[in-house]
């Protein structure tokens, strides 16, 4: 699905690294109050007998880009992480090439909702 990261203008403390998703997650939700961003959906997610979903950091979204065939599922499109780059934009990894970048908090991209295992 697509949808925006939310609340632009609204500086919200997160981090790129592997294992930081998680809090990354809980700190947008918790800093965030508009109900439909990528990370409240991710945190609201219950799927597979599972609730403890959350919006991938951008390391860990690079290392599901290094994965994408073994994982699948993926679109060659652009995928939001859980860290944010400014107070009006947020990185970006494109499923097509594997590119990093910031894109507007107020534009819709695609999200990709993990959890540990």
């Amino acid at each position: 699905t697509t949808v925006t990261w939310g609340c632009s203008g609204t500086s919200i403390s997160t981090n790129i690294s592997l294992g930081t998703g998680q809090s990354n997650t809980a700190a947008i939700v918790n800093g965030c109050l508009t109900s439909s961003t990528a990370a409240r959906l991710c945190y609201n997610l219950s799927s597979g007998g599972y609730s403890d979903w959350y919006l991938p950091s951008l390391d860990e979204l690079n290392k599901l880009y290094l994965n994408r065939t073994a994982i699948g599922g993926f679109s060659s499109t652009w995928y939001w992480s859980s860290s944010q780059s400014s107070s009006t934009t947020a990185t970006l990894t494109n499923f097509s090439s594997g590119t990093n970048g910031s894109g507007s908090k107020t534009s819709s991209y695609s999200v990709r909702p993990v959890r540990n295992f």
